[in-house]
């Protein structure tokens, strides 16, 4: 069933959370995106009933078979890792074997069987993690939320358990919606997701969609797009203080573009495409990366690429090279001037 969030509105001190709609797909994987404090708790906490609306209306969701699981894990420190697992189910009226078969089947699933009768405390950030989703899924949950879940992970680990919530989620067919300030756990794992800011939520669509074409000048700088250009546009040409890029959109006398950097092409000569943006620079600046480099070209306005290593090799890169820099017209999101407020 569809959960749906309709002209939702919450009020918590100084923080509102206005005109929340959104819908999330039966068995979808939705994430919610956004910089700390922007709400995303709160709106799974609305989700979850764990907090009342004072407007607006949510619906198709069984606040009784939601598995919610915090980033600090909420485990019970004075409890080992069996009674934290089976805590949930021992309201649902089972007996005793009953739950010991039940938790021994999810501490397998899980590869936590060993940790059993161990104490919280001295369990690593992944074993808790796995625990607090054991925990979470012996109740048979209709929908999975997710808050923050990684955050207090290291890279190595957070990769590992994007795997398991992947596979997890791919084997349970159920609805997961899933809290992350992370680009990179957004991407791989939504099948739909939505930016939040200050409160509201601001664009939704699949990852492709959104990082593809952030729909404001405040989408695209917190996803993290290196060229944010402010501009007018008159008769299909962008003018920013005299730099002119050829663009597809209405005329408007303050609007913003933004280029990832990694559609921009660097070339020692101009390069033969039937690219239509094309300009003569000087390298100013260049910063190596874990997936990269970012070389910052004067056009008449600073532009930053991003080249493979390689490329940067055999170009010969360094300050003051005179390099030809090149994008297309489709890689140029235009969007209006928005003033976005907290942003």
């Amino acid at each position: 069933m569809e959960i749906r969030l309709e002209n939702v509105n919450k009020k918590l001190g100084d923080f509102h959370l206005k005109n929340l709609n959104l819908k999330v797909g039966d068995g979808e994987y939705f994430v919610l995106l956004g910089p700390s404090g922007s709400g995303k708790t709160k709106t799974i906490e609305l989700i979850a009933g764990l907090i009342k609306a004072d407007s607006g209306l949510i619906t198709g969701i069984d606040k009784s078979k939601i598995g919610l699981i915090y980033q600090d894990y909420m485990l019970f420190p004075h409890m080992n890792v069996y009674e934290n697992i089976s805590y949930g189910i021992r309201f649902f009226g089972f007996g005793k074997k009953e739950i010991k078969e039940k938790v021994h089947l999810i501490a397998e699933e899980f590869g936590i069987s060993h940790l059993l009768n161990k104490r919280i405390g001295i369990l690593s950030g992944g074993e808790k993690q796995r625990v607090a989703i054991a925990r979470a899924t012996i109740i048979s949950p209709d929908v999975y939320i997710f808050d923050e879940p990684t955050s207090a992970l290291d890279r190595s680990l957070k990769e590992k358990t994007r795997a398991l919530f992947r596979e997890f989620h791919r084997k349970t067919g159920k609805t997961f919606i899933h809290v992350t300030h992370d680009f990179e756990e957004a991407i791989s794992l939504a099948d739909r997701m939505g930016i939040i800011f200050n409160g509201e939520i601001v664009q939704t669509g699949t990852p492709d969609e959104i990082f593809g074409s952030p729909s404001s000048k405040s989408v695209a700088d917190f996803l993290g797009f290196k060229n944010v250009i402010k501009g007018s546009v008159k008769d299909g040409l962008f003018n920013s203080n005299g730099v002119c890029f050829f663009v597809n959109g209405e005329d408007s006398e303050l609007s913003y573009i933004a280029i990832r950097a990694d559609e921009i092409l660097l070339s020692e000569k101009r390069f033969k495409s039937s690219a239509r943006n094309n300009f003569h620079g000087t390298v100013k600046e260049i910063v190596k990366r874990s997936s990269g480099v970012e070389v910052t070209v004067d056009i008449g306005l600073p532009v930053i690429a991003e080249i493979t290593r390689k490329s940067f090799e055999d170009m010969k890169v360094s300050e003051g090279v005179k390099l030809w820099v090149t994008f297309k017209v489709s890689s140029l999101k235009l969007f209006p001037h928005k003033v976005m407020k907290g942003r």
